[in-house]
């Protein structure tokens, strides 16, 4: 069974995933702090397979490109946040007031249904749009890493570019509350929590969740 590793990175607090299994390594929100990661991947003597984004918001990509060149891996996002991360410095510019660097190259694209493997684990890429639209989810053993989709307790924002309420309330409820009540939820910020928990008590989705069934 995977293992799945939490580093907090960056200002905005970021959490970014490791998915260990069998010496080999899926990095997931390299959101900064790439020389932190490197070493965390380091010490665990996991071979890096792939470096993946939820969504491109900056704080989930910062740190691709350095860890991209020291390990040779491939990085992957949904194709249809690649616009985002094309004006990434300028959206910061405009909405953050400072400057950060270019965006990583991308090197392909991931799709609902897409099964990737990391050693003896199978995680499954469920597309969950609304906080922008190309946000994805990861869902392996017991587990799913939703990005800034569902947090314990809240929703992503989707007050910025390419964001829609509608469309997330959806993803949340359509997508993951589909799996089962005991699949831990990974959020992109913060604390995790549990798919039942969500429907239950999450002051945004969880009532509606739970009346419609």
């Amino acid at each position: 069974m995977a293992k799945v590793h939490t580093l907090v990175v960056g200002q905005l607090q970021t959490n970014c995933y490791i998915i260990e299994s069998k010496s080999h390594a899926l990095i997931v929100d390299a959101g900064d702090e790439s020389e932190r990661i490197l070493r965390f991947i380091k010490d665990l003597n996991a071979a890096p397979t792939q470096i993946l984004a939820t969504h491109t918001h900056f704080d989930h990509v910062l740190g691709v490109e350095e860890i991209r060149k020291a390990t040779k891996t491939q990085f992957l996002i949904h194709p249809e946040d690649l616009p985002m991360l094309q004006s990434m410095q300028s959206r910061v510019r405009q909405f953050m007031g400072f400057e950060v660097p270019p965006p990583p190259k991308v090197d392909g694209y991931l799709k609902d249904g897409d099964l990737l493997r990391v050693g003896d684990e199978t995680v499954r890429v469920i597309h969950t749009p609304g906080h922008s639209p190309g946000s994805v989810s990861l869902y392996g053993t017991g587990y799913v890493l939703t990005g800034d989709a569902l947090f314990n307790q809240s929703i992503g924002r989707t007050d910025l570019p390419g964001g829609d309420l509608t469309t997330l309330l959806s993803s949340i409820k359509e997508k993951l509350f589909k799996l089962d009540d005991e699949t831990v939820v990974y959020p992109g910020h913060g604390p995790e929590t549990t798919i039942g928990d969500e429907k239950l008590a999450n002051p945004f989705v969880g009532k509606a969740a739970r009346f419609s069934t």
